[in-house]
């Protein structure tokens, strides 16, 4: 019974977020995504243990690989820590391959999906998103896609459109 407990203290220590879906409806409808999917990078995080982190982003990994497997028009975004402060004053760095472990901003996070539901060029494609930051000195090992984020222009497909599809 203590090893239930302990189960169970370790699972809750993950559920913060829950959202029941009792029913979803999709047609595909073909250029844009039909599904955005908000992941995590796999970037330390204060307070959580590595072997934590490794876990959660295992999961978060499966599934992501189970929306690809679905055969809607998906995006898959992979934000930094995010942080709560006001968006579209900083420059957003938009990667592949779980190089980026900067913060982001969840207003930024929150406009991506938005602008990501109306994109083409988000269609089928995962990405990480984070702050722009300087790389140490020998590190610069990938071309990393800045943009200042704005209400008028379109910086999210100038962003993604050198990034691969299915990854």
């Amino acid at each position: 019974q203590r090893l239930l407990a302990q189960q169970a203290a370790a699972n809750t220590k993950f559920e913060r977020f829950k959202l029941e879906v009792d029913w979803i409806k999709a047609l595909p409808s073909g250029v844009e995504p039909e599904f955005i999917l908000v992941s995590c990078s796999g970037a330390a995080r204060p307070g959580l243990d590595a072997g934590d982190v490794a876990r959660t982003v295992a999961a978060k990994r499966r599934g992501e690989d189970l929306l690809r497997s679905t055969g809607l028009g998906y995006t898959v975004m992979r934000p930094g820590p995010l942080v709560d402060e006001p968006g579209g004053y900083k420059a957003l760095v938009f990667d592949q391959g779980d190089r980026v472990g900067q913060s982001v901003s969840a207003a930024d996070v929150a406009d991506i999906c938005l602008r990501a539901l109306h994109e083409p060029e988000a269609r089928n494609k995962t990405f990480d998103v984070c702050y722009e930051y300087q790389p140490e000195q020998g590190l610069q090992l990938y071309e990393l896609v800045a943009s200042i984020p704005s209400s008028s222009g379109n910086y999210l497909a100038a962003a993604l459109s050198t990034l691969q599809k299915n990854t």
